[in-house]
């Protein structure tokens, strides 16, 4: 997912937002792990600019788990001497990169289409046969509903190997029935248009990412073995390098959007054409092909060049005992549990969407054309963040940076506002919708890894990844709660079957309300959660030494609020994926008669 701002920053992106909140924290964190140490040799810390989900646990071992902070580990053979120094195998780093290819053009693609124009132009929303607000506001959340379940994948790959590789077989494995299954799909994606079965087309991407995970927390994995093997004044470097080419890779996806989704199936069928929509486009059916066969070379390239990295030391295994105990002790801290409690918090109230969000987006209308251009725009701008993150605010207060950062975000609902009543005559044209609040992704980079610092701080050795990933599955559960309360609000303010039937006399007001309820939730929620948030490194420590929170109840009511977290996203994102209970209040709905 990964803060959720960036879905807030323009609805006409919300799956290239979540990209942002599911994948790019994840890579950041990573980064920050491997470097935290290594920073105080002169490297730099947070030197990804990438955004590729990382997060795998790290092994050298085919079962041990090796802390994520590569300095603290022992030396590694470049430190050692020269001799050691073809254990970085060239060939195999290359094939490293070409998995973070597909990474960036797989998840980019479903990241950037799946609300728009997917379930909104091409499954017609609100349109007799077509997809409802609630379908296509949970849409990225069940494509990509295996993220929230990390943790596990992380667990079983560090302990099970793949016919006699470690990670090799995984990331192969992974990847090639991913892209069967997306081949699967490109064949039945007319029928399944013509049919406006939307529902099983969003199983079938959850599908395939089952599968690509494997692949990312392989790969995630390996990338931070050979981390090990760099010398300190480089190590991250293959890291950031990954990311790069993941984030280089997407470049084809808005080219694939520009040029082969920017026709008239691409654009409200109820809507004049404007004059960016091209007169010629590739079918629904076409475009997933043309993802595959731009993949298939990379996957080809990958599994010849990949190679495991060396075992150089054998560790300590960690058996399943010791980490389910090594992780109650973590869970009965308060650190632990303020960090759940703002990871679910922020996520799903501070961040939270307007439930309008989807009538707005279908009232300017964007083509793929205008919504591409303003991504490119716009991911550019959060890398800038990113940086002056790294650069002036790292050691900053973390719980003033979040609130100031979140008041900034909530400009937001100014631009929504300015949509709905048409400002100056150009507030419901694309172009407008689409630049509105590229901006603000500026702000949404420095705020992106905040909470994530406070794993370096708080991880036990050996166990950063278990740490991290359960920490991550709570953030991507936040996110798809987000969606949840996003559609439980549509029939508060009345909202149901809008889109398809907009009028600014009788729908304005209506729209209008929900954004300031918004903007309200937004404010309130971020100057409650914020004191979750640890406000330094000092604090951390401080909160996670402290002796009056070391006791089971707080380590089970950790687990039961992370449980009851995924299972109310998991049952209730499931309930809004389907017509037949879609018109439940709780997914959405007015009311099932």
């Amino acid at each position: 997912r990964l803060s959720y701002w960036q879905q807030r920053l323009d609805p006409s992106a919300l799956g290239s937002m979540l990209r942002l909140d599911r994948a790019a924290n994840g890579s950041l964190l990573l980064s920050s792990l491997v470097l935290h140490r290594s920073g105080q040799d002169g490297s730099t810390l947070l030197g990804s600019l990438g955004r590729s989900g990382i997060g795998a646990a790290a092994s050298p071992s085919r079962s041990g788990a090796l802390p994520l902070v590569a300095a603290e580990a022992p030396a590694s053979p470049v430190e050692a001497g020269p001799a050691a120094a073809p254990l970085l195998d060239q060939k195999a780093i290359w094939g490293l990169y070409c998995m973070y290819a597909i990474v960036g053009i797989v998840y980019g693609f479903v990241a950037n289409y799946i609300q728009i124009p997917i379930c909104q132009y091409v499954f017609r929303m609100d349109l007799p046969g077509g997809t409802s607000q609630q379908q296509c506001n949970i849409s990225t959340s069940v494509s990509q509903m295996p993220w929230n379940f990390k943790v596990f994948y992380g667990f079983f790959l560090d302990r099970v190997g793949f016919f006699g590789t470690r990670r090799k077989g995984w990331i192969i494995f992974g990847w090639a029935a991913a892209l069967v299954t997306l081949s699967v799909t490109a064949a039945f994606a007319e029928e399944l248009k013509e049919d406006g079965n939307f529902a099983p087309y969003m199983l079938m991407l959850s599908l395939m990412c089952v599968f690509y995970i494997f692949a990312d927390v392989a790969g995630d994995g390996m990338t931070i073995e050979l981390s090990k093997f760099e010398p300190p004044e480089r190590r991250g470097f293959i890291l950031t390098t990954g990311q790069m080419v993941r984030f280089s890779a997407t470049i084809f996806v808005n080219l694939l959007g520009i040029l082969g989704m920017n026709g008239s199936e691409y654009y409200p069928q109820h809507r004049a054409r404007n004059d960016t929509v091209f007169p010629f486009e590739l079918t629904f059916g076409q475009v997933h092909l043309a993802v595959v066969a731009v993949c298939v070379p990379l996957w080809v390239a990958m599994a010849v060049l990949l190679k495991d990295p060396v075992i150089v030391e054998e560790h300590h295994a960690h058996n399943a005992r010791e980490v389910i105990s090594t992780m109650w002790s973590v869970m009965k801290t308060k650190v632990m549990f303020y960090l759940l409690v703002f990871s679910l918090g922020n996520m799903a109230i501070a961040s939270l969407l307007n439930p309008g969000a989807t009538v707005i987006a279908q009232i300017a209308a964007p083509s793929r054309l205008q919504s591409s251009i303003g991504n490119l725009v716009g991911n550019s701008l959060f890398l800038v963040g990113v940086w002056i993150f790294r650069r002036y605010f790292i050691n900053y207060s973390w719980r003033v940076t979040f609130v100031w950062t979140t008041m900034i975000l909530g400009l937001n609902c100014g631009s929504q506002l300015l949509v709905i009543y048409n400002a100056w005559g150009i507030g419901q044209e694309g172009w407008f919708y689409a630049f509105g609040n590229s901006a603000l992704q500026l702000i949404q980079g420095i705020a992106q890894v905040l909470s994530s610092l406070a794993v370096i701080e708080i991880s036990p050795p050996g166990y950063e990844a278990s740490v991290y990933e359960f920490l991550t599955t709570m953030h991507n559960a936040g996110i798809t709660i987000n969606s949840n309360l996003q559609n439980i609000f549509m029939p508060v303010f009345g909202l149901d079957g809008m889109a398809g039937n907009y009028s600014p006399e009788r729908d304005n007001d209506s729209l209008a309300n929900a954004t300031y309820f918004t903007l309200i939730t937004n404010i309130c929620g971020a100057l409650l959660f914020c004191w979750f948030l640890p406000n330094d490194r000092a604090q951390c420590h401080a909160w996670s030494e402290a002796p009056k929170w070391r006791r089971p109840a707080v380590g089970a009511t950790v687990v039961t609020i992370g449980g009851a977290a995924l299972l109310f996203s998991l049952t209730v994102s499931m309930l809004s994926t389907f017509p037949a209970t879609d018109c439940l209040q709780i997914a959405g709905g007015p009311g099932c008669k």
